[in-house]
């Protein structure tokens, strides 16, 4: 298996990477990858599993920074671009373009990829997960085809797949793993047998999502790009500043959209009304505190929102059913 990429920013030109077949491995290999050109400053985190490639890249670059690439094998990839934009341009019948702006994700196959990357924006920080068919085979097996629905198809006749013509933005739910697979501090085969399970987590909520032909929120709405950019702007903000966050009319004039638009279009981009999103955020939040950091209940609460860490017991019991304290049981 071979990628090849071309810029007029490297050194070298060209760059050519090659990978195992099929991506085999018995054990988890992990290394880091530093490219240090004049636009491009890049260090990315290589994660090898059995039939996966996880890549945790964060860069700077002085946009547009623009590359011809080129794989030799069937390309199959989940890509989170939470900060950043990653545009594609395909040269070949056997893709499609993909376009990815910050804060959303896609999933897609493309037979063969041959076309050109261009990126926007000064940062990146990403995370994409390349895997094969025949992974997808061991973990699901014959019943890949029934669960995936469209995409099952498009394997079988080996033609391109987007999930979304539109990229979406990035749920909660989907954020959460994404924070656990980027943090992950587990060593070895605990590691690999982690990395699998919330790539497998992942994998089963997209093709729930396809099994129920579930289409963009905002598929057949009426909402301008414009709306849309700051509904995105209104996310990232709840998201920074959950210890304190905005109050709804100070996000409405904030992000420069009227506080019943705001609501509205909220709702239909993110599923969930405002507050709702909120708390959500706080919990997913809170949960990752007490579990990977070590965070007392008290101070988790605290540190999401919450004076009262017994108001903060309460949400969290009647949003997950269970005490917070059974975190700590683990």
């Amino acid at each position: 298996m071979k990628s090849v990429f071309k810029s007029e920013v490297f050194t070298e030109k060209i760059i050519t990477k090659k990978l195992a077949p099929g991506l085999r491995t018995r054990e988890l290999s992990e290394k880091n990858v530093v490219l240090d050109y004049t636009s491009v400053k890049s260090n990315t985190k290589e994660i090898l599993l059995d039939g996966i490639k996880i890549n945790i890249r964060k860069e700077r670059i002085d946009p547009p920074f623009i590359v011809e690439v080129e794989h030799d094998f069937p390309f199959l990839k989940i890509h989170f671009e939470i900060k950043g934009s990653s545009k594609y341009s395909p040269k070949n019948d056997k893709s499609v373009a993909v376009n990815i702006p910050g804060g959303h994700y896609n999933f897609f196959y493309l037979p063969k990829v041959k076309g050109v990357l261009r990126y926007d924006t000064s940062i990146r920080n990403t995370l994409e997960i390349v895997f094969t068919k025949a992974y997808l085979k061991r973990v699901f097996g014959d019943s890949l085809k029934k669960i995936s629905a469209g995409f099952g198809d498009a394997l079988e006749k080996d033609i391109p797949f987007l999930m979304w013509e539109q990229s979406r933005p990035i749920p909660s739910q989907l954020y959460s793993i994404i924070q656990e697979i980027i943090n992950c501090k587990f060593k070895e085969g605990i590691k690999k047998a982690y990395l699998e399970s919330k790539i497998t987590e992942i994998l089963t909520i997209f093709f729930d999502c396809l099994k129920e032909k579930r289409e963009s929120p905002i598929s057949g709405k009426k909402i301008s790009k414009e709306d849309y950019s700051k509904i995105i702007i209104a996310e990232d903000i709840l998201r920074k500043n959950l210890k304190d966050p905005p109050t709804i009319s100070e996000l409405s004039i904030i992000t420069g959209i009227n506080q019943f638009k705001l609501k509205q279009n909220f709702k239909l981009v993110f599923e969930k009304p405002i507050f709702s999103y909120l708390t959500q955020l706080r919990m997913e939040n809170a949960k990752r505190l007490i579990t990977e950091k070590e965070y007392t209940i008290a101070e988790a609460s605290y540190e999401v929102g919450y004076k009262n860490p017994q108001h903060f017991t309460a949400a969290f019991k009647r949003k997950y059913n269970y005490l917070p304290s059974a975190l700590k049981t683990y």
